[in-house]
């Protein structure tokens, strides 16, 4: 479908990646990895992984060596121009699995620009509800293009083809206290190299994946829950044994993320540290025996201009308002993530002074395009 492009791009990779090597640039110049990416798959051109750079928020691209793409999440609100500009000059025409780790803001923020930019085969979601206008609109995007959405579960095969497979290994309970355990963790293969994408699963989720029996081991891991704490415990590090470890938050973010104790279990395992806050977007390379890690800036990708990601986000009047809740209650909303809290929320604690608003009325916070805090619910 888009090999020839794909093609070139590898060849350019492999290319950089003798160069950066010879010169011994290291992981903070934004270099490739110790392996060297050698072509000897018998695949068609090869599997690459972006991990876009969209802020305190995840959106990872995958292009198979089958010709396919996989996207998981979408970003904050904000992020859609930057997002479908970065596919369309991919030559990202099709997305045939479309997974949304859980209904966070930072996670489906853009996802009904990409469904009615793209068009979206399967989506993959889990099974649980959120009470935000951008999770409504979200799905009746989904609904209006009628997109088949089927609920992620452990041990569902997406696909499960000789050399290639993508089976995801969460949400296992049906209720969990805390949304972002509800993240559907997927773990991908591509011959003799592996990747594991956690979205925001915490120490439960991972205790649940601990004793369900999976191969967690993997050579890439994207950090849950953007390097915090509560997630990538040392047990689960121990399993996943990551030699590459990606973590997308944004620069100089309000929680603090990643945070140290993630940072130096991660170090403790021996696990190189690569972050979107600091090197832009990241791009895993795999020819199905070696990986290589490097950015977009040496692969020279045209973005979107820096003008799209500093635009506020404008809500979107076709979205399902919910009905005004009028309480004496203060709320807290996070002026880079958009997400507004109750003032008691242990998160409210991570920001800084600078990013707080503050709301008495719940609905004022929705009508400016703040989605409430699945940790918190407000």
């Amino acid at each position: 479908m888009k090999s020839t492009k794909r093609n070139i791009l590898i060849l350019f990779l492999a290319l950089m990646t003798y160069v950066l090597a010879s010169c011994g640039v290291n992981a903070e110049q934004v270099s490739n990895t110790s392996q060297e990416t050698s072509n000897t798959s018998d695949k068609n051109s090869g599997l690459i992984v972006y991990f876009l750079d969209v802020g305190q928020a995840d959106c990872t691209l995958i292009q198979l060596p089958n010709g396919e793409e996989v996207l998981i999440d979408a970003g904050n609100y904000g992020d859609g121009s930057y997002i479908k500009n970065y596919l369309e000059n991919l030559n990202v025409d099709d997305i045939e699995y479309f997974i949304l780790t859980h209904p966070h803001e930072d996670h489906i923020g853009s996802a009904k620009e990409i469904i009615n930019n793209f068009t979206v085969k399967k989506i993959y979601m889990p099974d649980v509800l959120a009470s935000s206008n951008l999770y409504e609109s979200t799905m009746l995007a989904i609904e209006n293009k009628d997109i088949e959405t089927i609920f992620a579960k452990p041990g569902l095969k997406i696909i499960d083809s000789p050399g290639l497979k993508l089976e995801l290994l969460s949400p296992k309970s049906m209720y969990y206290s805390e949304l972002n355990e509800y993240s559907a963790v997927a773990r991908l293969e591509y011959d003799n190299t592996s990747f594991l994408f956690t979205g925001d699963a915490e120490s439960v989720s991972e205790l649940e994946m601990l004793g369900g029996g999976f191969n967690l081991d993997s050579d890439v891991l994207k950090v849950g829950h953007h390097g915090g704490r509560t997630s990538s415990s040392i047990d689960f590090l121990k399993a996943v044994t990551p030699e590459y470890s990606i973590i997308s938050c944004g620069e100089d973010n309000s929680y603090g993320h990643p945070h140290i104790e993630t940072l130096n279990r991660l170090s403790d395992i021996g696990s190189d540290i690569y972050r979107t806050d600091e090197l832009g977007t990241i791009v895993a390379v795999s020819n199905g025996k070696d990986i290589s890690i490097t950015s977009d800036e040496v692969m020279e990708i045209p973005l979107a201009p820096l003008e799209i990601l500093n635009t506020p986000p404008i809500p979107d009047s076709s979205e399902v308002k919910e009905t005004p809740v009028i309480s004496e209650t203060n709320y807290v909303g996070n002026k880079n993530s958009l997400v507004f809290h109750k003032t008691d929320c242990s998160s409210v604690a991570d920001m800084k002074e600078s990013n707080k608003v503050f709301f008495t009325i719940r609905q004022n916070a929705v009508d400016q395009g703040y989605t409430p805090c699945g940790r918190c619910n407000p």
